[in-house]
């Protein structure tokens, strides 16, 4: 029985501090009724209350409402710590402040649980100088005069944070814009604390009452500009893999092409070479008056040195030439002229526009054009004008071979023959347009349009294969 007896004991004697310390003749009340009864500016009012934020002004509350209290002296204080304060009680346009306090410390107590409310509900006032919990997105933090301000949205409401250092500004953390940020702290109304900005304000404790739930969207516009970035990169990263591709492309059908070229030389055009030897020493040796023998096998010599003449052509056309990137194909097509000079035709070779870079598989294409046809013209046109014209426009290069001989009829010939379809083949392979105009007795003329693109991705692909090039080269250095 001692120890119930003891702790009774010990309750009572609490119970008649209090009762002692309050005055007796002002009983305390609540935040409500004086809020709802307005004081004389004499009168004095004495309510029980638990700290909710220290500072000037402080912040109490009770169970029916929330005030600020200025001139209350914070050193021995904590917030949670149950209180009597006693003093006159004002109001003003924005709620009700205690001034000319004195204050009884009860017991420390632990800080109370916020309420969890809307922005929406805040901005109304119901909840004023009262603790709360209320969520938004982080706009924007501005630090001065010792203080951090954080702007933050919820729907179309817009309010502040507010953090002094005293309360543990340097321990905020650094938060992104456009996080979803948690607040606790008392919700103000003064104009000091809401800046205009926003319907109302929080007046956070410490750098606990901040809390992230989400960090920043990743539609964000740093992260849309480095996705962009990214992009880009990574498209740049593609056409130079595709250029490499069709080029190591390009490359193998060339030694592919030198390849055959040697096999035709070493094999077939020996050949031919061989026969033609044979026969013109059975040629010799023949009888002269068996006139029959002498006329066949000059029939099979000069068939033999056709189909000699021919292989050599084909051969020719199979060997890669020493084109680079930007080549000038008004030397090769010259160098291919001179080599059909002694076919004895007037030939004409004009170039018209300005001369720009072309890329190496249009080069080829239509070096490997113009020396086909010119080959087709000279052997099977017979032309005494040939006229050769390589023009260039801001968006395209036109090739064109015009001859005045025999000509043949398009509708019965344009599907004989491999020369024609080989050139067809190249030019559609790099989608530009070929055409043949030719009719017996009229000449014939060959006609080839390709097409260059100037955008500004080329552009750029060539300025960084430049610079990479250089790079290479001091590397190298």
């Amino acid at each position: 029985m001692t120890g119930p007896i003891r702790c009774l004991v010990a309750v009572l004697a609490v119970m008649g501090a209090t009762a002692t310390a309050a005055p007796k003749d002002n009983p305390y009340t609540s935040i409500a009724a004086i809020d709802s009864h307005p004081q004389t500016p004499t009168s004095t009012v004495t309510v029980r209350a638990t700290l909710t934020l220290n500072g000037d002004p402080a912040y109490i509350q009770d169970s029916t409402g929330g005030v600020a209290v200025e001139g209350l002296s914070a050193q021995d204080l904590r917030i949670g710590d149950e209180l009597l304060i006693t003093g006159h009680a004002d109001d003003t346009e924005m709620g009700l402040v205690f001034r000319e306090v004195s204050v009884h410390l009860l017991w420390h107590g632990s800080p109370m649980p916020p309420l969890s409310v809307t922005a929406d509900e805040a901005a109304l006032g119901k909840f004023a100088a009262l603790l709360i919990e209320v969520t938004g997105r982080l706009d924007h933090t501005e630090k001065s005069n010792g203080a951090t301000w954080l702007r933050l949205e919820n729907g179309h409401q817009i309010f502040l944070a507010h953090l002094n250092s005293e309360r543990g500004n340097p321990l905020l953390p650094r938060i992104e814009g456009g996080s979803v940020l948690r607040l606790r702290g008392v919700c103000s109304l003064q104009p000091r604390d809401t800046r205009y900005q926003g319907g109302f304000a929080i007046l956070l404790r410490s750098a606990e009452d901040v809390a992230v739930v989400s960090g920043p969207p990743w539609w964000g516009l740093r992260h849309l500009f480095e996705l962009v970035i990214l992009l880009g990169c990574l498209l740049i990263a593609g056409h130079l893999t595709l250029v490499q591709m069709l080029k190591v492309r390009f490359r193998g059908i060339m030694a592919e092409r030198a390849r055959m070229a040697h096999e035709l030389h070493d094999t077939l055009a020996q050949s031919f070479a061989g026969l033609s030897y044979q026969i013109q020493a059975a040629r010799k040796n023949a009888p002269l008056t068996d006139d029959l023998l002498i006329r066949h096998l000059d029939l099979a010599l000069e068939m033999v040195r056709h189909s000699h003449s021919e292989a050599h052509r084909s051969i020719m056309m199979l060997r890669p030439q020493p084109f680079t990137e930007g080549a000038d194909l008004r030397s090769a097509i010259e160098a291919s002229l001179e080599q059909s000079a002694g076919c004895h035709p007037e030939i004409r070779f004009i170039t018209k526009g300005s001369v720009t870079r072309l890329p190496l598989m249009t080069t080829d294409t239509l070096y490997r054009v113009a020396q086909e046809a010119i080959a087709n013209a000279l052997l099977h046109g017979h032309p005494s004008i040939l006229d050769v014209n390589l023009e260039y426009t801001p968006n395209s290069v036109c090739l064109s071979v015009v001859d005045n001989g025999v000509g043949f009829e398009t509708k019965t010939s344009l599907g004989r023959g491999l020369g024609l379809a080989g050139m067809r083949e190249r030019v559609r392979a790099l989608h530009g347009d070929f055409k043949v105009t030719s009719k017996p007795g009229g000449g014939t003329c060959v006609r080839v349009e390709l097409y260059v693109r100037h955008d500004a991705g080329v552009r750029l692909v060539s300025t960084f294969h430049l610079w990479w090039g250089r790079f290479r080269l001091f590397a190298r250095e």
